[in-house]
Order: C-alpha cells, then structure tokens, then sequence
C-alpha cells in the first residue's frame, strides 16, 4: 500500500532557509509555495500549512498564496491538510475575552483556507495555560476538577467553531496534546469530530499514561490525521527527561508494529512529519525499511 507522507512548508527552518537568501534575513523573501515545491522531489505526497505564520509574519500566507497552494496541489496531485493556529490562543481559557478572541482567530483563518478544501483541519482544544494547569502539583482530583472546567470552556469553543463556519465536524481533527485524552475525547465524542493523532506527544506522556499501541488501536476509528515523530519520557536519577519532535529511530516508537498495524487497516490518512525538513527526509529514508 502507499501511504501519503507529508511535511510543514512554514515550518520555521524552511522560513529561515527563504528569509536567508540575501544579506541578513528578510522575511518579505519568504514563498512558501516555492519551498514546498522544491521538496517534493523526495517523495513527499502531502503538504501541512501551519497557519501561526499568518499572524506571525503577516503577509507570507495570503489569498494569492492560497491560489498558489491550490495550483501546486492541482499539478502535482498533492493532499493538502492545515494546522489552525494555537500560539497565544487559549480556546479553554475561562477568560471569555481570551477564549472568545481565540475562537475569531480560528475561524478567520479556516475562511482563508477554504478555498484550498483542506482535508482535514487540525485543532488544539486547549492551550499554554490548560497545559500549565496539568503540570501543577496538585492532588489528582483537585487538578482533575481544574482540568474538567477548563475542558468545559474548550467545548464551547470547538461548538462555536462548527457552528460559526459551518464546517464538517469530521474535517476538524482535535489533536492529542500535553492535557489529559480522556477529557479531549469526551469533546470529540461529543461534537462528532475526528482526531489528529500526535505520536511523540503521547510518547513523552503529555496526554496521559498510555501504551502506545493500545492507545493507538483504542482510539484508531477516530483518527484522520497523523502526526509522526518520535519522542519519550524516561525517569533516571536527576530527574524526569521528556523529548518529542525528534527524527524517528531515536525515541519509543515501535515503529514496525505501528506501520503494521496501519497496513492491516489500510489506513488512507496522511502521515505528517512534524520536524524539520533534514529530520523528515532522515525519518522518511528510515520508514522506508518497514514499508
């Protein structure tokens, strides 16, 4: 079977490369579309457009570079997913300011992309401050309390979304992120979406304490997107060391049954590799091997 890899044209060691052609960096340099372009030749099939560039550096992802992605699709028969923005943006915050704001935000770039019909739009419920709050020392059932609330305020969010633009909720894929799954699957469950699943964070244990491939073949169903690297969590000693984003090969994941497993169930979602782009031709050129 073929499966559909793919990579980040805004990620920033591509947006570093573009900004760096000349004399110190220009960011007005930047064409994503032309990066992407240049990469394809090493097998990739699918391209993820990270849409925290859009704010971050204005002008680098436009309406003319929407048409520019769609053409690039076209010609080269590509699958095209995006990545809502999540920097500074807290859809669980209780704020109502916050999470409101953060709510305009999403929905502002899911209008720009349309146009592209992304196959999927990958959403982080919640943000920063939930991700926080799951790290405080706390006993588990006052922390679970916290949690459960702020959980509650990223329903509305996720609600308000479909809502506003009217979007397929199966196209929404909510990401397993460092907050605690079970409260994210109940949004999922609730709202009829699908799930992005993040390999490396549930391997550095930001989502809970899971086997992996339990985990996997529990939750498979509601995957439509997956985002690979590796990662892990180890306690030694001097404490407790936790790595993700990191090239496959050197981290947990037990690649071969994975790979096996998505054979068995001929999945047909692509297969992003959230690195930079060295790291996902080294991860792709090692994925070969069990493929």
């Amino acid at each position: 079977m073929d499966f559909r890899f793919g990579f980040l044209p805004a990620s920033w060691d591509l947006i570093l490369k573009e900004a760096n052609k000349g004399q110190g960096l220009d960011f007005s340099k930047i064409d994503l579309v032309s990066a992407a372009k240049s990469m394809l030749k090493y097998g990739f099939k699918h391209i993820e457009i990270t849409l925290d560039v859009y704010y971050a550096l204005p002008g680098v992802i436009t309406e003319k570079t929407i048409d520019k992605f769609i053409e690039l699709k076209e010609e080269n028969n590509l699958s095209v997913s995006v990545h809502l923005p999540l920097w500074s943006l807290e859809p669980s915050s209780f704020n109502e300011h916050i999470r409101e704001a953060s709510v305009t935000s999403i929905v502002e770039t899911i209008r720009l992309v349309e146009p592209l019909n992304p196959e999927v739009y990958v959403l982080h419920t919640t943000g920063a401050l939930a991700a926080e709050y799951s790290r405080l020392p706390f006993p588990a059932k006052y922390k679970n309390m916290i949690l459960q609330y702020m959980n509650g305020f990223a329903a509305k969010s996720v609600e308000e979304i479909i809502a506003t633009t009217e979007i397929n909720p199966k196209k929404l894929a909510i990401e397993n992120i460092e907050f605690p799954f079970e409260l994210t699957r109940e949004i999922i469950e609730e709202y009829e979406t699908s799930m992005c699943f993040d390999t490396g964070h549930l391997l550095a244990g930001y989502s809970g304490n899971y086997d992996f491939m339990e985990f996997l073949k529990m939750n498979y169903d509601l995957i439509s997107e997956i985002h690979l690297h590796d990662g892990y969590r180890k306690t030694k000693e001097s404490g407790v060391i936790i790595r993700d984003h990191i090239p496959l090969g050197t981290g947990k994941l037990p690649l071969k049954e994975f790979v096996d497993f998505l054979k068995e169930k001929n999945f047909k979602g692509p297969l992003v590799f959230e690195l930079s782009f060295e790291e996902a031709r080294q991860s792709l050129e090692y994925i070969k091997k069990f493929i």
